[in-house]
């Protein structure tokens, strides 16, 4: 996992203007300054795993090096402090889950398919420990898929044993059965099992057991993995990421052990400036597990002995869950850095004109710093000033990483000056595993998502239709390496779409290769659509712009091959509408105020404000809009459990009001 000492070019700063190089040939391929390469061969073998080369020899190794240290924790109840499991406490309930799992008839190989459905929690990583250990594949699922889309899954995957974390869900399950012929046993978190689940499920021939009872049962059976088989061979497949997808059925990316070995240690080359990977270190879990870059990033911090601690499972208290941690590092969402900023600022705007001016003079003077690449927490602003800010994410955060969608210049500048802090921006997909590019530690630019990792090539291809050209740099990002995954289950066809005959992975965003050799993310070429005039829309382009308004929260914009025009769907920032109705005497609830003429005025010349400022074309702008008070979530449906937009849902939800509008311009 650890890159090897005798290749010092892997511990080589990369220097900011030359981000990335280029191999010879006329295809324009980039890799990372400090792979070594001979003409148009990379030397990717540089890359060792340090005798872990599954996600279970990494989790072993953790133990080891932090002596036992705390693993996994969890609050009890909204009060009470964390509650941990040491490393040999989870690496034992891994085992006897997997001997469990061998108890009911499952074969130690990639033939077994063991789901988990459930929010982050210890019994989570228990169960991907436990299958990984085993050489079985586990197979995670997202709430927001519904039971068209977790049916699709287990059918395609023949799935008999599913891992999940309600009673609810236990009903749904049972409640689809006879849409869900292969599943024969349930493991289920919660407690206790009431007796008419017992009795409904013993009807349809379904086991349904505590994940206590199930462990307990692997204890009185256990198995040593070592002695059954060697936990997974590199090429075998650790897991099935189904990507939930902003359109269309869910399509099964298989990822395999050797997949996650090379991009770990490609993670840690590119971060391991930016944080101290060492027992004790406490990272906070809120992102779904089933996504690549959180899975990916836990794997790592087990193989340097962190400790994790989990949410509550509600966003509202993550805060709160955050000042009782007091993680180290964490992964942040465009929404979360745009909610602490406007929250921050909207306290600091209220203030005393002398605290205003103590502020600005602090941030001013920690900016200075910021822009020559210095990250600290322990000046005299951090005492005086921003104390009591850094304690909102618990005082002791290092380092937040970002990569489901850009954030702003603005916010950005924030975070590193108030929080004092490392923010590194990533980019990839579930394809790729986790990450293919990263922004170095000492960046301070923002709008870009850095340079190539240690395991990729990246070149970018023509995009004619839409007038992007390789020739010019800017082209569809395309991606080969050891990272690529293996290919889509059972689903030849579209494994042929995404990866092409030389082996390249196929992106559909839009990249541009910027003088210093960083990699800019510019357009998306997946979710394009073509207006009636001829001209090709990407929304999700429009929708960062919009999204750059201190009055919008989320943004989705919309057209059609007969209309020549756009419409958008905005939900507003709660609190900064608020004070806008504050300060111009409007009264009224959040729906109200979503009516009111007044703010709708507002809130359209600010958005035309930001439009014309990004330079968009006259027929990338938004000719209507609606202005919805409720929030896209996951929990809606609205969004992906990356929190994309999905944008089937959002169409269909907002069908009516889409199709009024047309209707009233034309």
């Amino acid at each position: 996992m650890m890159a090897d000492p005798t290749h010092p070019t892997l511990f080589r700063p990369v220097p900011l203007d030359r981000q990335s190089i280029v191999l010879e040939g006329e295809e324009g391929i980039h890799i990372s300054p400090k792979i070594e390469h001979r003409g148009k061969e990379c030397i990717f073998d540089q890359l060792i795993a340090d005798h872990a080369n599954t996600a279970y020899e990494a989790f072993l190794r953790g133990e080891k090096v932090s002596n036992d240290g705390l693993c996994l924790g969890w609050r009890p109840s909204g009060s009470e402090p964390y509650s941990w499991m040491s490393y040999s406490e989870v690496r034992k309930k891994a085992q006897c889950f997997g001997s469990a799992l061998l108890e009911k008839g499952f074969h130690p190989s990639n033939e077994s398919k063991i789901g988990i459905f459930s929010q982050n929690r210890p019994e989570w990583v228990i169960s991907d420990l436990g299958c990984s250990s085993y050489s079985m594949i586990s197979v995670p699922l997202y709430s927001t898929l519904g039971p068209d889309g977790y049916e699709y899954i287990i059918n395609l995957t023949e799935m008999k044993l599913i891992v999940v974390d309600t009673m609810d869900k236990v009903n749904s399950l049972l409640d689809q059965r006879s849409k869900l012929p292969t599943i024969k046993h349930v493991v289920v978190m919660e407690r206790p099992i009431t007796d008419e689940i017992t009795e409904k499920a013993g009807k349809m021939d379904i086991d349904v057991v505590t994940f206590e009872d199930f462990v307990a049962a692997g204890e009185r059976n256990m198995k040593d993995p070592f002695l059954i088989k060697d936990p997974g061979k590199p090429d075998d497949v650790a897991v099935i990421r189904f990507t939930s997808g902003t359109t269309g059925t869910p399509k099964g990316a298989m990822i395999s052990h050797a997949n996650i070995a090379t991009s770990l240690t490609s993670l840690y080359i590119a971060s391991k400036t930016a944080f101290s990977y060492k027992p004790g270190s406490r990272y906070i879990s809120y992102l779904p597990l089933a996504h690549g870059l959180e899975h990916s990033a836990q794997a790592l911090l087990f193989h340097f002995g962190c400790s994790i601690g989990f949410f509550r499972g509600d966003l509202k208290e993550l805060l709160d869950d955050m000042q009782e941690l007091k993680p180290d590092a964490f992964a942040i969402v465009p929404r979360l850095a745009n909610k602490l900023f406007d929250k921050i600022m909207l306290k600091v705007n209220i203030a005393s004109y002398l605290k205003r001016s103590l502020f600005s003079w602090a941030f001013n003077a920690k900016k200075h710093e910021v822009d020559k690449g210095i990250f600290r927490n322990n000046t005299w602003y951090d005492t005086f000033v921003f104390g009591k800010i850094q304690a909102l994410l618990g005082g002791r955060v290092q380092w937040m990483v970002t990569g489901s969608a850009p954030i702003s210049d603005q916010v950005m500048t924030f975070l590193r000056v108030v929080f004092g802090c490392t923010v590194t921006e990533a980019y990839g997909q579930t394809e790729a595993t986790c990450a293919s590019t990263f922004t170095l530690p000492n960046e301070t630019a923002s709008e870009h998502v850095g340079s190539p990792l240690t395991n990729v090539m990246i070149k970018l291809v023509d995009v004619e239709e839409m007038g992007y050209l390789a020739s010019q740099d800017k082209g569809e990002i395309c991606m080969k390496g050891p990272g690529v995954f293996k290919g889509y289950y059972k689903n030849k066809e579209k494994t042929d779409e995404t990866i092409d005959s030389d082996g390249w992975l196929h992106s559909g965003d839009i990249g541009e290769w910027l003088p210093n050799g960083a990699l800019k993310i510019i357009d998306r070429k997946k979710n394009i659509y073509k207006l009636s005039q001829g001209e090709y829309v990407a929304p999700e382009k429009i929708e960062n712009v919009i999204m750059r308004s201190s009055l919008v929260a989320q943004a989705f914009v919309y057209g059609e091959s007969l209309k020549s025009y756009n419409i958008a769907v905005i939900v507003p920032e709660e609190e900064e509408l608020k004070r806008f109705a504050e300060n111009n005497a409007i009264n009224g609830t959040v729906v109200e105020l979503c009516e009111n003429e007044t703010v709708r005025m507002a809130i359209r010349e600010d958005v035309d404000k930001q439009c014309v400022a990004a330079n968009l074309c006259g027929f990338e702008k938004v000719k209507e809009y609606i202005l919805h008070p409720e929030p896209f979530s996951v929990e809606n449906g609205l969004l992906t459990p990356t929190f994309k937009n999905k944008r089937a849902a959002i169409k269909a939800k907002f069908k009516e009001e889409i199709d009024h509008l047309y209707s009233n311009l034309n």
